[in-house]
C-alpha cells in the first residue's frame, strides 16, 4: 500500500535528489565558489595567526608562558623522560652486572673456604704423620 501523504516519497524523491546533486556538483565545481572558499581559508587562517600573536603577547606581557613556551617545555620534559629511561637502562644492566659479580665472589670465597679446610685436614695428617715419625 502507497504512502500518499509523503511528498517525498518514489519518484518525487528521486527528481529531488537527482536535481540536489547536480546542483551541488554546479556549485563545487564553479571556480568562482573555489576561489570564494579560497579566500576565505586564507582570511581564517590569517585571523587566526593574528589572535594567536595577539594572545602569546598578552600572555607575555602578563609574565605567563605562551603557546611556544608550554611546546618547548614539553619538548624538554620528553627530552629529559627519554634519558631518564636510558639511565634507568643503565643502572639495571650495571645492577645485574653487579648481581653476577657478587654470585662469583661468593663461590669464590666458598671454593675459598673448602680448600683451607681442605689444607687444614691434609696438614692435620701429615703433622700426625710427622709425630708418628718422631716417636
Amino acid at each position: 500500500m502507497a504512502d500518499n501523504t509523503n511528498p517525498f516519497s518514489g519518484e518525487m524523491y528521486n527528481i529531488w535528489e537527482r536535481n540536489m546533486t547536480q546542483w551541488w556538483d554546479q556549485v563545487l565545481n564553479s571556480n568562482a565558489v573555489l576561489t570564494a572558499m579560497d579566500e576565505s581559508l586564507s582570511a581564517q587562517t590569517s585571523a587566526r595567526a593574528g589572535y594567536e600573536k595577539s594572545v602569546d603577547d598578552t600572555l607575555t606581557r602578563m609574565h605567563l608562558p605562551t603557546r611556544s613556551d608550554v611546546i618547548r617545555l614539553a619538548k624538554i620534559a620528553s627530552m629529559l623522560g627519554e634519558r631518564l629511561l636510558s639511565q634507568e637502562d643503565v643502572l639495571l644492566e650495571v645492577r645485574d652486572q653487579l648481581n653476577e659479580m657478587e654470585k662469583i665472589a661468593i663461590q669464590a670465597r666458598i671454593e675459598a673456604a673448602e680448600t683451607r679446610l681442605e689444607m687444614r685436614e691434609k696438614i692435620a695428617v701429615l703433622q700426625a704423620r710427622i709425630d708418628a715419625g718422631e716417636s
